[in-house]
Formats: C-alpha cells, sequence, structure tokens
C-alpha cells in the first residue's frame, strides 16, 4: 500500500465516509488480531450489521482478507493495511 492510490482509498474511507469513525475503530482492533463481525459488534459495542458492513468495505478495498476457519469466517487486516498502519493512525487523528 505504499502508493498515493492506497493512501488516498484509507482517506476515503476515514474521512469522506459518514461511518469514517466506525471503520476506524474496526481497523484499530484488526490490526491486533482476527476478528468476525460478531466479536467486532460486542467489543465495539456496535450492531452486527453495522460490524459487517463496514467490514465489507473493507473486504471490497483489500483492507481485510476473509479466513474461513472450523468455527466459522474470521477477517484479518492485509499486508496492504499492515504497511500503512502508520498512515492510518495519522488519519485517524483527523476523523
Amino acid at each position: 500500500m505504499n502508493d498515493n492510490k492506497d493512501i488516498n482509498t484509507l482517506k476515503v474511507i476515514l474521512l469522506q465516509k459518514k461511518g469514517g469513525k466506525t471503520t476506524a475503530r474496526i481497523i484499530e482492533k484488526i490490526l491486533v488480531r482476527p476478528y468476525n463481525p460478531n466479536q467486532i459488534a460486542n467489543i465495539l459495542d456496535i450492531s452486527y450489521n453495522t460490524a459487517y458492513y463496514h467490514m465489507q468495505i473493507m473486504l471490497k478495498h483489500n483492507l481485510i482478507e476473509k479466513k474461513n476457519t472450523e468455527y466459522g469466517s474470521i477477517y484479518e487486516a492485509t499486508p496492504k493495511l499492515i504497511n500503512e498502519s502508520e498512515a492510518f493512525y495519522k488519519l485517524k487523528k483527523l476523523i
């Protein structure tokens, strides 16, 4: 994610979308370890639908990836997001 296009994607998702703050909260958690939408919803005290919606946006933009396990699906940060975590934390301060 070391090019301007990828950083611009983060800017749009975090700063120009209505739910940027929620997306940022989810990214913060997923940068630490993988979660499923239900776990994110419980941790952040948001609805499952909200967590799922934001995670689908991040999945669409290749910020997270879905992994199937014997207990269901989890989502983890992609190398693209991990490489730009410093830019993420700078953008988060602007929300």
